[in-house]
């Protein structure tokens, strides 16, 4: 069934695909033309807009140009081909905390399903060169949160972000346990290598970018998608941050904008807990210990500690899971390892793994090692 929007919607959704994350113009263009609807109306019918002083040269000639209205439907043709919807500033479903920043995306592009009320939205960050101890900590955390009703935030990065969506993922008892925001369009899976965490996030929760489609990720792509993670979220727990780490950026938004800063302690040797370290000594955010420490801000509390996340469930393997997961009880392995030794080819054994990674059977370890 194809998505109706409303002529306001449509409104909104033209000037994205005209001006993209242009926020402030957007609002100023909206605002001078008597709203969205009003936009969209004068676009169809040929009329000349009311353009701010902000308005570049380019931006001018785009928003001059002849209006087609055929242009719209086949950009919204595309959208419902590869499975993915817009969500704007006058939609239902346009997340109620996120309205509430300074600079809200006029536009969300969403492969799943959002809401505009998320139950305990928590981000999860940290360093994308996290060690075997951010990423134990990363999928702990997701795993609790999820199990009690939180809504896991990240922004779907290697090492601790991933981690947290995956530890998430393998809560059965949440029926929506993460949501991932990206700094580049809906259909650009950005690393690639989280192509399967990318659908399984979708499938039961929602991926999300203020970027239109087919966009690659640019510097400044990820600062601007931050400031949705932290806008999303009640909260955001740091998980390991080195002295001088992008996390930093997530946790000054979250700071402007009025959300509660965690931090995991780590050695105070290793490099890469400097930064959470440094926030929790400057009271910048808060120490957690466990989930517990989280939850109890939001008046949940646990009456029994939180359990370990290693108790998989095997029943489920197919025979050469079954098979790998017997030879890495052996002890770690790469993927040529496991090649040489099962009789399997390299791209059945990479589904296999991912699979088990994903259901918490198995880790991967740095250097291209995998372990039980």
């Amino acid at each position: 069934m194809a998505m109706e929007y409303s002529e306001k919607e449509l409104g909104w959704l033209w000037l994205n695909t005209v001006l993209g994350t242009s926020v402030k113009l957007t609002e100023r263009l909206v605002v001078l033309n008597g709203g969205a609807s009003a936009v969209y109306e004068k676009a169809r019918k040929g009329e000349p807009l009311s353009l701010p002083e902000a308005v570049t040269p380019r931006q001018k000639a785009a928003l001059m140009k002849r209006f087609r209205e055929g242009e719209l439907a086949s950009f919204k043709d595309s959208l419902e081909r590869g499975g993915f919807h817009a969500v704007t500033r006058d939609s239902e479903d346009y997340p109620r905390l996120l309205r509430e920043i300074y600079d809200p995306p006029t536009v969300l592009y969403v492969k799943g399903r959002l809401h505009a009320d998320t139950a305990l939205p928590i981000a999860v960050i940290g360093s994308r060169k996290c060690s075997d101890y951010g990423r134990e900590a990363a999928m702990h955390f997701g795993f609790e949160l999820a199990e009690h009703g939180a809504c896991v935030i990240s922004g779907m990065a290697l090492g601790c972000d991933a981690s947290a969506a995956i530890g998430a993922l393998r809560s059965r008892s949440s029926e929506y346990p993460t949501l991932a925001v990206l700094g580049s369009g809906i259909d650009v899976i950005y690393p690639q290598s989280n192509k399967r965490l990318y659908d399984m996030i979708a499938e039961r929760g929602a991926v999300i970018t203020e970027m239109r489609p087919g966009l690659r990720p640019t510097r400044e792509s990820f600062p601007q998608r931050n400031r949705i993670i932290s806008g999303l979220s009640k909260g955001i727990l740091v998980v390991e941050a080195a002295a001088k780490s992008g996390t930093r950026i997530t946790v000054d938004f979250a700071h402007e904008q009025g959300r509660d800063v965690f931090a995991v302690p780590g050695r105070i040797t290793d490099p890469l807990s400097a930064g959470t370290n440094l926030m929790i000594k400057s009271g910048e955010a808060k120490a957690v210990f466990g989930v517990d420490d989280v939850l109890y801000e939001y008046g949940i509390f646990l009456a029994e500690p939180p359990s370990p996340i290693h108790n998989a469930d095997i029943s489920g393997l197919d025979a050469n899971e079954r098979k790998l997961f017997e030879l890495l009880k052996t002890g770690e392995k790469t993927v040529d390892a496991l090649c040489e030794i099962s009789g399997l080819d390299a791209a059945e054994i990479n589904i296999c793994l991912t699979e088990m990674e994903l259901s918490g059977i198995i880790r991967q370890l740095p250097n291209g090692l995998y372990s039980v």
